[in-house]
């Protein structure tokens, strides 16, 4: 840390000098404006935001790799803002459809050159034309439509649908955690485009990463009871148990959508009462197959769910 006095400059200005190491790495001469950020008692000085942004490429060698580990490194490249993925390598003929469908799982990443040996992807995202708050609005929409569907699992199967709504909920994530890192790089262009305050990036992730992992569950959850054997009656209590899993995710999401913390403190209280019906429903379901699994995941669901809380009653964006 480095110490800087006030220089007096007219009747009611200041003045301080910068470092000229750090004019140098940022490339700045006399006369360059600079971005500053008031933030409570601090000052984020940053240099002049280039209006189009900073072209990043990446390139990425396939061969001998799985399909999961290319998936991850275009996934790991793609939120860190990459706007060309090159993949490259003697196995991309092979492996064409797997690299298609995964950059059809991000948003605006398009494949724009294609051959035996090379894949080329762009990304087309322009920063002015997101909303954070429209994303999670439709990751939340997409949940609803999943545990809806969950709940009708014993008179229709409906794993299927709820697994490719899992996937759309996994695609509008990746484009929230682009935009936090991005965020991250460059709060001087995000924050004021998207006017978001820093902290509220924090809270957008962790409610981002929460919807997907509720998402997750409910997908695991459907999948259980689709291969779980339950008498009649069992299926009932269960379905009944996910109807009122499925009223405690509204409720959480009106509290967060109304800054209300009286409700999220009711739902966060009332998840021991469901997890202890879910341990009555283990101990007597006990000797079924796959009940250990089907419990865990809807105990994990609830976690889920009140972990939406903690934003609410702990600081809610905007």
């Amino acid at each position: 840390m480095e110490y800087r006095k006030l220089i007096s400059f007219g009747k009611n200005s200041y003045v301080v000098s910068l470092p000229k190491n750090w004019v140098r790495q940022n490339k700045l001469k006399k006369g360059d404006l600079v971005y500053i950020e008031e933030n409570v008692s601090n000052l984020v000085l940053q240099p002049r935001p280039s209006e189009s942004g900073e072209e990043k490429e990446i390139t990425i060698q396939i061969d001998g790799k799985s399909k999961k580990r290319i998936q991850r490194e275009i996934i790991s490249a793609y939120i860190q803002n990459y706007k060309t993925i090159k993949l490259v390598g003697n196995d991309v003929k092979e492996k064409a459809m797997d690299i298609q469908g995964f950059v059809q799982n991000l948003v605006a990443l398009e494949i724009i050159e294609q051959d035996s040996k090379r894949v080329t992807t762009k990304d087309f995202l322009n920063l002015n034309d997101i909303s954070i708050d429209q994303i999670l609005r439709k990751m939340d929409a997409i949940t609803r439509s999943m545990l809806k569907d969950c709940r009708e699992m014993f008179d229709e199967d409906k794993s299927e649908n709820i697994y490719h709504r899992d996937n759309d909920v996994n695609k509008f994530r990746f484009l929230i955690f682009r935009i936090i890192w991005f965020g991250m790089e460059s709060p001087s262009v995000v924050l004021k485009k998207l006017n978001l305050r820093q902290h509220d990036l924090f809270n957008y992730w962790w409610l981002s990463f929460s919807i997907e992992s509720i998402a997750d569950y409910i997908k695991r959850i459907a999948r259980l009871m689709k291969e779980t054997k339950l008498p009649a009656k069992e299926r009932e209590e269960f379905t009944n148990l996910l109807a009122q899993i499925e009223i405690m995710y509204e409720e959480i999401m009106k509290a967060y959508y109304t800054k209300n913390l009286e409700i999220a403190h009711k739902v966060v209280e009332e998840r021991f009462e469901i997890i202890k019906r879910c341990d009555d429903f283990y101990k007597k379901n006990r000797d079924v197959s796959l009940i250990g699994y089907l419990v865990y995941n809807t105990k994990s669901l609830i976690v889920s769910i009140h972990s939406i809380g903690r934003i609410v009653y702990q600081g809610i964006p905007g």
